[in-house]
């Protein structure tokens, strides 16, 4: 049993804990992405007072009223979840050696004591005070990976002080066992060492009776129940022979008499002699005496298992894994009547559906069945209507719970409109959601796909999006939106009071057509494409020519498949280009088929296409192209690479104009501009705004620190000036106010510490203008990974950087763009049943949130 704990033990320091979601992950909180680290201050080599030295920026060491020394925040706000640490001191064995600087660390069933009395030796955790009473803590202490961290688990406001407490996370490491109601009143760290050394160094006796309270229960607990304590020094088997290692005293928990879940095998509330249920808010598990928040559903108790009890859960699983594949059905969660659970192959056939965004008709063909016959000869897949009615139904209400869930409490966001044509009848419009979560990681979530008229009219627009707005809570959480680039959907968002914004990709297609549609271009495309017949077919095929240039056939053959598309057209053109002179005297009959004035038209078609080729592989290189770069583009494009130069030829001129006209068209609004040029002011790559003018400049960080100053109106934000950092005095007194000289000159100066709007506005300015000043980062440089760096130190900024900087730059993907991948996905969409096609593209998009 004691192999069996510390493997328990070893694999909870391996996880994180998210103080939003409440449970534990791995690396990445599956809602919240990876948690923030605050790393401590580069200290050099045998650096006097390293402790001190080692401060991350905006925290303080201050003098206690009470005595000592503590660490003061002077940051507006440090958000929970954010972690400190590792703890650093001298590795100690002995108990004996321990000072009021050390903390235990557990390691493969034995301890550790780090000790931070040395301040050259240790970093500045070793100056946080213990909280006095659970209500002061804002910081909470806990191994992972053989390091002491400490936690954020209240947001710490400015001037506050960071007080840790020992919980019943890091007393479980301790291998102290204590009750639910046990609350943990020891404050100082000297009594949890005590109780730590009264478990482990004494002998132990024998263990008490399941429900007969042992003295160190009684001396633990103080005034406690005692009864609320299990015993979790043994497995036993409760009655029924249950195969799995549950606690003793576990078989004494009441269970909800209408739950029939599964996972219940392995929960149960703490109850009285009677069998009544004390406290239903906190389940209890049978594997590990661990205590879950309960709200009514079974979320808490299956992630539970799966992260800390796979074995038990595959077992679980696997015990009912072929009860659909068998036809049994089965009860639901409340006692109701429920479709069969699924089968892991079942559940394996929708997943490749949802993955691969397939057609359910596709589990009746005859090869695909033969193909799970090879695979599993006894299995029997589900005709489409029951898997569409169930398995996929079932995936579909779970995954649209948690984003709706997400989604509705969300303070700012932005949606993108994507509307595409399934059929000659009907057409679709797919809402996506976008947003910045707490870690700076730009999330998507499509939201629902509806029919929409082949032409639809404003009004229709405005229906549709109002009714799903109000669907999914995200009506007034809104601020900008990504469509089409059609008057209706501009004149559709601003009745519904969002800014609508052009996508970038369909305005460079769009510029892009402009160039290959001028006349001299569309005349040397059809005799290039005459060309590529002849020599792929017939008598050019027997040319000496394809035996000593094979790329060159290649090259013919994509510009045959793909030299309509104008996303390719100029790679294909590059490439053929390069073989000039070997395709200059081919042609039928000896008779050349392009003609100088066509290769010259071709060069100049590349040489107009170039940028903007670059321009959208440049959208394409990261996974979430923001909207902040689409200003820069587009001053490059028009400012730039399609300027107007004496050494063009009438077509590239031509060109240039075409194409300039379309980009000045869609983004020459001075709402979209305004947009624009703020997601660039928050960039930390383009933060200098040196591509506009100076009146456009000055407007944009007016405008910025409104926005910021609009934004940190919530209470939560509102903070006066930054207190000094290096002084630990208390504030001075401010005067007596003078009625006659407030009416004076009230209105011409203004008090610096003023609260409310103005004090925000004041730290808005001070925060832009710091940030303005500072260097640019590298143009490679991710501005949200920035932001995430950074958050700290422009805490308003980066509310206005999340808002804006989680804007997308296009309606769909960059990648379904500019790329084959959109023809690929439009095909499979055009291919789904009408009745399946919200749930399918549902799923699909929201794949990552099924596991």
């Amino acid at each position: 049993m004691q192999v069996a704990e510390d493997a328990c033990t070893h694999l909870e320091e391996e996880l994180l804990f998210c103080e939003d979601c409440r449970l534990y992950f791995r690396d990445s909180c599956p809602q919240h992405g990876p948690p923030t680290f605050v790393a401590d201050s580069p200290v050099p080599e045998r650096a006097p007072s390293r402790a001190l030295l080692s401060l991350p920026e905006g925290l303080v060491v201050k003098q206690r009223p009470q005595g000592g020394f503590g660490v003061w925040s002077a940051l507006p706000a440090v958000p929970r979840g954010c972690i400190f640490g590792p703890y650093e001191g001298e590795v100690i064995r002995e108990h004996s050696d321990c000072t009021r600087y050390s903390w235990a660390v557990r390691e493969n069933g034995s301890y550790f004591f780090i000790d931070a009395s040395d301040d050259s030796k240790s970093n500045w955790m070793r100056y946080v005070a213990c909280a006095s009473t659970e209500d002061e803590q804002n910081l909470t202490v806990f191994q992972y990976r053989g390091y002491i961290y400490y936690r954020v688990c209240q947001t710490v406001a400015a001037d506050t002080e960071l007080l840790v407490w020992i919980g019943e996370e890091y007393a479980r490491t301790l291998g102290l066992r204590l009750g639910e109601h046990f609350k943990y009143e020891f404050g100082e760290k000297e009594l949890l060492m005590k109780l730590f050394q009264e478990l482990h160094l004494k002998p132990p006796s024998s263990p008490p009776a399941p429900h007969a309270p042992s003295s160190r229960t009684q001396y633990l607990c103080g005034d406690a129940t005692a009864s609320s304590l299990l015993p979790l020094h043994k497995p036993g088997l409760p009655p029924g022979g249950n195969a799995y290692p549950l606690l003793e005293g576990t078989q004494n928990l009441v269970g909800l008499g209408r739950a029939q879940s599964r996972y219940w095998t392995f929960f149960g509330f703490q109850g009285d002699a009677y069998g009544r249920i004390l406290d239903k808010s906190k389940i209890i598990c049978k594997l590990c005496g661990v205590r879950l928040s309960y709200s009514g559903n079974t979320t808490n108790l299956r992630q539970h298992l799966i992260y800390k009890h796979r074995c038990e859960y595959n077992q679980l699983v696997g015990a009912q894994a072929t009860a659909l594949d068998k036809g049994v059905a089965g009860a639901g969660e409340f006692g109701a009547p429920r479709p069969p659970i699924p089968g892991r192959t079942t559940r394996a056939v929708a997943d490749f559906i949802v993955l691969d965004l397939m057609p359910v008709e596709v589990v009746e063909g005859e090869g695909f069945g033969q193909m799970l016959g090879v695979l599993d000869p006894n299995y029997k897949p589900p005709d489409a209507a029951s898997l569409a009615h169930t398995v996929l139904k079932d995936m579909y209400t779970h995954v649209k719970g948690k984003i709706w869930e997400l989604v509705r409490i969300l303070p700012q966001c932005s949606l993108s409109f994507d509307v595409w044509r399934h059929s000659s009848t009907l057409t679709y419009l797919t809402l996506t959601v976008h947003y910045v979560d707490d870690c700076f990681e730009a999330r998507a979530r499509v939201l629902s796909s509806r029919p929409i008229p082949e032409e639809p009219s404003a009004e229709s627009l405005v229906e549709t999006l109002a009714e799903a707005a109000k669907e999914w809570g995200v009506r007034e959480s809104t601020s900008y939106t990504v469509g089409s680039l059609g008057p209706a959907t501009q004149q559709a968002t601003a009745a519904l009071g969002w800014t609508a914004l052009p996508c970038i990709g369909q305005a460079l297609r769009a510029a892009m057509e402009a160039v290959l549609h001028q006349p001299a271009a569309q005349s040397a495309f059809e005799r290039l494409r005459r060309l590529a017949s002849w020599a792929l077919a017939g008598a050019g095929r027997n040319e000496k020519l394809w035996t000593q240039e094979p790329l060159l056939q290649a090259h013919l053959s994509r510009f045959l498949r793909d030299g309509g598309k104008w996303h390719s057209i100029y790679t294909v053109l590059q490439g053929l280009l390069e073989h000039s002179e070997l395709l200059s005297g081919l042609g039928p009959d000896g008779e050349a088929t392009l003609h100088p004035q066509d290769w010259a038209a071709l060069q100049d078609v590349v040489k107009v296409l170039k940028p903007m080729a670059i321009a959208t592989s440049t959208f394409t290189k990261d996974p979430f192209s923001s909207l902040s770069l689409v200003k820069p583009v587009l001053t490059s494009l028009l400012y730039k690479h399609l300027v107007a130069s004496e050494w063009d030829s009438a077509l590239a001129l031509e060109a240039k104009a075409a194409a300039q006209k379309e980009l000045n068209q869609h983004f020459s609004s001075p709402d979209i501009n305004q947009a624009l040029n703020l997601a660039c002011a928050l960039d930390p790559r383009f933060r200098g705004l040196d591509f506009l003018s100076h009146s456009d400049r000055v407007e944009t960080l007016h405008l910025l620190k409104t926005e910021v100053s609009r934004l940190a109106e919530a209470p939560a934000t509102l903070t006066s000036s930054l207190p000094d950092v290096a002084s630990s005095s208390p504030p001075a007194k401010l005067p007596k106010q003078d009625a006659g000289i407030e009416f004076l000159l009230g209105d011409l100066c203004c008090m610096r510490g003023a609260s409310g709007a103005s004090s925000a506005h004041q730290q808005a300015e001070q925060e832009t203008a710091s940030f303005q000043t500072s260097k640019a980062s590298a143009l490679g440089q991710e501005p949200l990974q920035w932001w995430k760096t950074h958050h700290t130190q422009y805490p308003l900024l980066a509310q206005a950087a999340r808002k804006l900087l989680g804007v997308p730059a296009t309606s769909v993907p960059a990648g379904w763009l500019f790329s084959s991948a959109g023809d690929a996905i439009h095909a499979k969409r055009q291919a789904l049943t009408p009745e399946h096609v919200d749930m399918l593209v549902f799923l699909h998009g929201n794949r990552a949130m099924l596991y």
